[in-house]
């Protein structure tokens, strides 16, 4: 199968920028008093380098995560990973005013862990849209129409039960990962407040551990929710 071209490596194939690295090579060849023939091999050279590093770096860039962008996102879907990206500056700014020591130690080992938190968080937005979108092309409304239109015995009777059970199965799926993000969504918001109340009035580390307890189940339930999620990709 041909491997796809990137746009960013398309680009530099064409772009004006190689076109002038290709048209040096060929001068200075000439200019040391090279062969016509050589320039142009030298010309070739600098044109499938400038393409394989183009290459390279497209392949570095498409290996990367997808960053977090909740705008990427329709609705609620967005809204879930918005307040987490909030939750998360709220904190680093709690931590940020805390002076050097234990607690602030302490609350970088949270924020670490938050961080995965929102991660997890996006991912499970990411599956959430992709549910969201794969209802929506099926349109349930019309198939049930249609299916009070057909006379018994009607061999699209099978065909249309399965569009509207699949319908039914992904709007539970949608909804299980919508009431999970939303109370999650809550209990980062209890968290991250009682950081910043602990902040103002410069806790210890033990006042703080309820607060790293609590970051950490939230942690683990949707990294549980995420996990749950590729099983069912994979019998899916």
């Amino acid at each position: 199968m041909a491997r796809r071209l990137e746009p960013t490596v398309f680009l530099a194939m064409v772009s004006p920028f190689t076109v002038a690295m290709v048209a040096g090579g060929v001068a200075v060849v000439l200019l040391a008093g090279g062969s016509l023939y050589l320039a142009v091999a030298g010309a070739v050279a600098v044109w499938v380098v400038r393409v394989f590093v183009a290459r390279k770096v497209a392949d570095r860039i498409a290996a990367l995560p997808p960053r977090v962008d909740p705008f990427a996102l329709g609705e609620p879907w967005r809204f879930f990973v918005r307040d987490a990206l909030r939750a998360q500056t709220r904190f680093a700014e709690a931590r940020e005013k805390t002076p050097d020591g234990p607690l602030r130690t302490r609350l970088l080992e949270i924020g670490d862990a938050l961080n995965a938190g929102v991660e997890q968080c996006w991912e499970a937005a990411r599956y959430g849209q992709q549910l969201s979108d794969a209802r929506r092309n099926i349109d349930a409304r019309q198939l049930e129409r249609e299916l009070d239109s057909l006379p018994g015995g009607d061999v699209r009777i099978g065909s249309i039960d399965a569009q509207l059970a699949s319908h039914d199965r992904l709007a539970a799926r949608e909804e299980a990962i919508r009431a999970q993000l939303e109370r999650t969504e809550i209990r980062l918001e209890e968290a991250v407040v009682r950081a910043e109340e602990l902040v103002t009035r410069t806790g210890t580390v033990d006042d703080v551990e309820p607060v790293g307890s609590a970051i950490s189940d939230i942690v683990q339930s949707l990294e549980a929710l995420r996990l749950g999620l590729d099983d069912v990709e994979g019998i899916s």
